[in-house]
Order: C-alpha cells, then sequence, then structure tokens
C-alpha cells in the first residue's frame, strides 16, 4: 500500500500520467475475423474480431455461420484455442451463431478455450414476435453452451475484465440514435411490450495513453452514445478509434453526418467500420472525420488496428 500511494504520489507531482494506477493497457491489437469483405477466407454477414490486449486474449462475437470464425482464423493463422473469453455484444444471431461450434472444437485442444461469455444481464429477455414466440438468438445456445461446461457472466453494469479493458453493459441512450432494425420484435416489460431497441446492446472500451479505443458489434446502442459512456466508465479522454459495426447502411447521410461530426469532437483519429456499418457510410463517416483511406479504411476479414502502428487494412480495402 505504502508503496501504491509513494507511486501516486510521483505521478501527481510530475503530472504524468502513470498506466498502472489508472489502469492503462500497454498493448493493444483487434483482428476482424467476420464481416462481409473478405482478402481470405470467408466474408458474411455477421461480425467477430479477435482482441489480444496485454497478453490476454479475448474473442468478441462470434459471427453469425457455425464455422466461418473458425475457419477465417485458421486461414490467417491464428490459434484460438487460447482464447477463454468471449464477449458478447447483444443477442442477435449474426454475433452469436459461432458460440457453440467453437467452444465445442476448441475445449479439444484447450479444456477452457471459449468457457467464459461476458454478456448484459439482459441479454436473455425474450424478443417475441407477432406469434408470440421468442427470437432472441441467445437463448437457444444457452443450454448447450453450458452442457459444454461453458459458463455466461452476467453483467448488470461495467465492469474493468482487465486493467484498462471495460465491458460496458447496457449503454444509456442519451442520444436518440435509433440504430436497430424495426423488424416488429417486441419485448415484454411490466408497462407492456415495447418495440426491441435491443436495451443489452454493449461494447469494449480500452484505456489507452493515446486515449481510448471503442469496439463494438453493431452499435445498436448508438455509436455516440457508447463512446461518450466509454469516458464515463473509462475516464475522460478522446475516443482516438472506433472498430466495429455502427449500423448505419440504412441510414439517411444526415444521420451519418451527424454521428461524423459527433466522433470528429470525440477526437476519432482512426477508423475500421465494417459489418452493418455499410460501405457508403463508411466512406461518408470518412470525409466526415477528415480521415483518408489508410485511417478509415472498410474493414475485411484480417484487417486490423494495433496500439502504436494504427489500421492494417487488408488489400481488398487498401
Amino acid at each position: 500500500m505504502l508503496k501504491k500511494i509513494a507511486a501516486l504520489a510521483f505521478c501527481l507531482a510530475f503530472l504524468a500520467p502513470c498506466a498502472a494506477l489508472a489502469g492503462q493497457v500497454k498493448a493493444l491489437k483487434v483482428t476482424v475475423l467476420s464481416t462481409m469483405l473478405a482478402d481470405r477466407g470467408l466474408g458474411e454477414w455477421g461480425y467477430s474480431a479477435l482482441v489480444e490486449v496485454d497478453g490476454r486474449k479475448f474473442l468478441f462475437d462470434t459471427g453469425a455461420n457455425p464455422d466461418v470464425v473458425l475457419k477465417n482464423a485458421k486461414s490467417l493463422g491464428i490459434d484460438l484455442s487460447e482464447v477463454e473469453d468471449v464477449v458478447i455484444s447483444h443477442n442477435h444471431d449474426d454475433h452469436t451463431g459461432g458460440l457453440i461450434s467453437l467452444r465445442r472444437e476448441l475445449m479439444k485442444k484447450n479444456p477452457r478455450a471459449m468457457s467464459r461469455a461476458h454478456v448484459s444481464a439482459n441479454i436473455f429477455l425474450p424478443r417475441l414476435k407477432t406469434d408470440g414466440s421468442d427470437d432472441n438468438g441467445l437463448t437457444p445456445l444457452r443450454a448447450e453452451y453450458e452442457r459444454l461446461g461453458g459458463r455466461f457472466i452476467l453483467h448488470e453494469d461495467a465492469a474493468q475484465l482487465e486493467p484498462g479493458v471495460w465491458f460496458t453493459g447496457p449503454v444509456p441512450r442519451k442520444y436518440p440514435e435509433t440504430n436497430w432494425s424495426t423488424d416488429g420484435l417486441k419485448l415484454h416489460t411490466a408497462a407492456g411490450d415495447v418495440a426491441d431497441n435491443v436495451p443489452e446492446d454493449a461494447a469494449l472500451a480500452f484505456s489507452t495513453p493515446e486515449g481510448l479505443v471503442v469496439l463494438t458489434g453493431c452499435g445498436h446502442a448508438g455509436i455516440v452514445n457508447i463512446s461518450e459512456y466509454a469516458q464515463k466508465i473509462a475516464g475522460p479522454a478522446p475516443v482516438f478509434a472506433v472498430i466495429g459495426g455502427l449500423h448505419l447502411f440504412a441510414k439517411s447521410d444526415d444521420v451519418v453526418d451527424w454521428t461524423g461530426t459527433r466522433l470528429r469532437r470525440l477526437g476519432v483519429r482512426y477508423l475500421l467500420a465494417g459489418h452493418c456499418t455499410g460501405i457508403e457510410a463508411t466512406l461518408r463517416l470518412r470525409a466526415a472525420l477528415g480521415l483518408t483511406r489508410k485511417t478509415a479504411p472498410v474493414s475485411s476479414v484480417g484487417s486490423s488496428f494495433t496500439l502504436g502502428k494504427g489500421i492494417q487494412p487488408g488489400d481488398i480495402a487498401a
């Protein structure tokens, strides 16, 4: 304790950032394993990314088709059997489809592979179709995942998974970003049935010496809402990198431009958007942010972001 107090005093005295005390990550790489475009492997309507942070690995979402993430990792020379923690952003099947096959296959090499799944506590809420049946994409997988020895870790609120690595849990909707599909699904509440706005939608936020990095699956909570909430839980720093799906493919130019303006104010210098962002929306965001094809390419399978190096785009999006 005395050593920590002395270290804190040293940091305050010299007004220098202290990563160990502030909970900052020193090394971070995010590699896309599932999205629409692919140089190697398979493209699909889904999302998944491997996170390597300070010697620990997380899989963020699991893609749509059961074997795509497995095949793409193999084609990229990535061994996923070392990954023991999965983070699932929301219930939709284009983010949960590979969970069972990943656990079943990788546990052959490492019994702990994909054995812990971090989710928002409300992710298993029924999503009611007009006939009353449940269209939740994760609920049908729960029993089998648990039978295979997997465990869901339910987070009511934001949680720090590792120093500087934050799982947001459900994100407050400060701005009226309606970044979800109007597919008619309903949530049953005490006040009656309401439209499913994917209330469990969660992201990862990384605190780094350069600022915050945000990784999102679909951004159903709204990437501006997510980014500002990341600043609240991880620290008041610029959000200098945004990675993942932003669900803007069907939005108007005005909405995309508003999003770009807000992200620019937050300090975004790198954008690796894919999946449901949409190619046209990505290019429009690039312009609004004042970025280039090197700092805001369209995401593809194998593209990556590395702290201190920036974005390594795939050939197809370079």
